[in-house]
Protein backbone atom coordinates (compact mmCIF):
# COMPACT_ATOMS: atom_id res chain seq x y z
CA UNK A 1 0.00 0.00 0.00
CA UNK A 2 1.39 3.34 -1.17
CA UNK A 3 1.89 6.42 1.40
CA UNK A 4 0.75 9.73 0.36
CA UNK A 5 3.33 12.51 1.61
CA UNK A 6 2.53 15.76 3.18
CA UNK A 7 4.24 17.12 -0.06
CA UNK A 8 2.09 15.21 -2.20
CA UNK A 9 -1.05 16.54 -0.45
CA UNK A 10 0.03 19.67 -0.17
CA UNK A 11 0.22 19.63 -4.05
CA UNK A 12 -3.31 18.92 -4.60
CA UNK A 13 -4.81 21.38 -2.86
CA UNK A 14 -5.14 23.55 -5.47
CA UNK A 15 -6.44 21.41 -7.77
CA UNK A 16 -10.31 22.75 -8.11
CA UNK A 17 -11.73 19.02 -9.26
CA UNK A 18 -10.38 17.87 -5.14
CA UNK A 19 -11.26 21.07 -3.65
CA UNK A 20 -14.85 20.29 -4.83
CA UNK A 21 -14.21 16.69 -3.70
CA UNK A 22 -13.35 17.72 -0.19
CA UNK A 23 -15.78 20.04 0.25
CA UNK A 24 -18.66 17.64 -0.80
CA UNK A 25 -17.01 14.92 1.54
CA UNK A 26 -16.98 17.44 4.59
CA UNK A 27 -20.27 18.36 4.14
CA UNK A 28 -21.62 14.68 3.82
CA UNK A 29 -19.71 14.27 6.92
CA UNK A 30 -21.09 16.79 9.08
CA UNK A 31 -24.54 16.41 7.77
CA UNK A 32 -24.77 13.60 9.49
CA UNK A 33 -24.39 15.31 12.51
CA UNK A 34 -26.77 17.99 11.57
CA UNK A 35 -24.43 20.35 10.78
CA UNK A 36 -24.60 22.53 7.69
CA UNK A 37 -21.31 23.24 5.78
CA UNK A 38 -21.16 25.71 3.07
CA UNK A 39 -18.69 26.91 0.55
CA UNK A 40 -18.41 29.57 -2.21
CA UNK A 41 -16.71 28.19 -4.53
CA UNK A 42 -13.98 30.46 -4.37
CA UNK A 43 -10.17 28.08 -4.49
CA UNK A 44 -8.03 30.48 -3.15
CA UNK A 45 -9.91 30.68 0.01
CA UNK A 46 -11.45 26.61 0.02
CA UNK A 47 -9.32 26.28 3.07
CA UNK A 48 -9.92 28.91 5.33
CA UNK A 49 -13.37 29.18 4.10
CA UNK A 50 -14.01 25.52 5.90
CA UNK A 51 -11.81 25.84 8.56
CA UNK A 52 -13.48 28.78 9.65
CA UNK A 53 -17.22 27.06 9.76
CA UNK A 54 -15.66 23.66 11.06
CA UNK A 55 -13.43 25.22 14.16
CA UNK A 56 -16.55 26.42 16.04
CA UNK A 57 -18.54 23.07 15.63
CA UNK A 58 -15.71 21.20 16.99
CA UNK A 59 -15.14 24.10 19.83
CA UNK A 60 -19.40 23.48 20.73
CA UNK A 61 -19.17 19.57 20.37
CA UNK A 62 -15.83 20.07 22.72
CA UNK A 63 -17.83 21.63 25.19
CA UNK A 64 -21.26 20.30 25.05
CA UNK A 65 -21.68 17.24 23.76
CA UNK A 66 -18.89 14.75 23.37
CA UNK A 67 -20.45 11.96 22.45
CA UNK A 68 -21.12 13.94 18.93
CA UNK A 69 -17.90 14.75 18.91
CA UNK A 70 -15.79 11.33 19.29
CA UNK A 71 -18.55 10.00 16.89
CA UNK A 72 -18.21 12.69 14.22
CA UNK A 73 -14.73 12.25 14.49
CA UNK A 74 -14.74 8.15 14.22
CA UNK A 75 -16.74 8.83 10.99
CA UNK A 76 -14.53 10.86 9.38
CA UNK A 77 -11.65 8.48 10.34
CA UNK A 78 -9.55 11.15 12.06
CA UNK A 79 -6.16 9.99 13.94
CA UNK A 80 -7.02 8.66 17.52
CA UNK A 81 -3.53 8.66 18.50
CA UNK A 82 -3.31 12.75 17.00
CA UNK A 83 -6.65 13.25 18.98
CA UNK A 84 -5.82 11.84 22.19
CA UNK A 85 -2.54 14.13 22.10
CA UNK A 86 -3.99 17.12 21.47
CA UNK A 87 -6.40 16.19 24.27
CA UNK A 88 -4.74 14.68 27.12
CA UNK A 89 -1.11 16.35 26.39
CA UNK A 90 0.44 18.50 28.25
CA UNK A 91 0.89 21.28 26.19
CA UNK A 92 -1.45 24.26 25.86
CA UNK A 93 -3.52 24.52 22.75
CA UNK A 94 -6.23 25.46 20.63
CA UNK A 95 -7.80 21.96 20.86
CA UNK A 96 -10.73 22.84 18.65
CA UNK A 97 -8.06 24.27 15.98
CA UNK A 98 -5.83 21.75 16.01
CA UNK A 99 -8.72 19.01 15.29
CA UNK A 100 -10.30 21.31 12.87
CA UNK A 101 -7.24 21.33 10.65
CA UNK A 102 -6.74 16.98 11.56
CA UNK A 103 -10.08 17.12 9.66
CA UNK A 104 -9.59 18.93 6.85
CA UNK A 105 -6.18 17.16 6.36
CA UNK A 106 -7.94 14.13 6.83
CA UNK A 107 -10.47 14.50 4.39
CA UNK A 108 -8.59 15.66 1.87
CA UNK A 109 -6.69 12.11 1.87
CA UNK A 110 -9.48 10.58 1.70
CA UNK A 111 -10.31 12.53 -1.24
CA UNK A 112 -6.77 12.20 -2.53
CA UNK A 113 -6.48 8.72 -1.86
CA UNK A 114 -9.31 7.38 -3.72
CA UNK A 115 -8.59 9.61 -6.73
CA UNK A 116 -5.05 7.69 -6.91
CA UNK A 117 -6.74 4.33 -6.43
CA UNK A 118 -9.18 4.22 -8.73
CA UNK A 119 -6.89 5.46 -11.54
Amino acid sequence: MAIISSSDLFQHKNNQLVIDKVVLQIQKDFQLYDEKIEFSGQQATAYDELFEQIKPIIFRMLELDSTRFFSLLYAIDVDERKVKELLFGHEEKDVANEISHLILERELLKVVSRQIFSQ
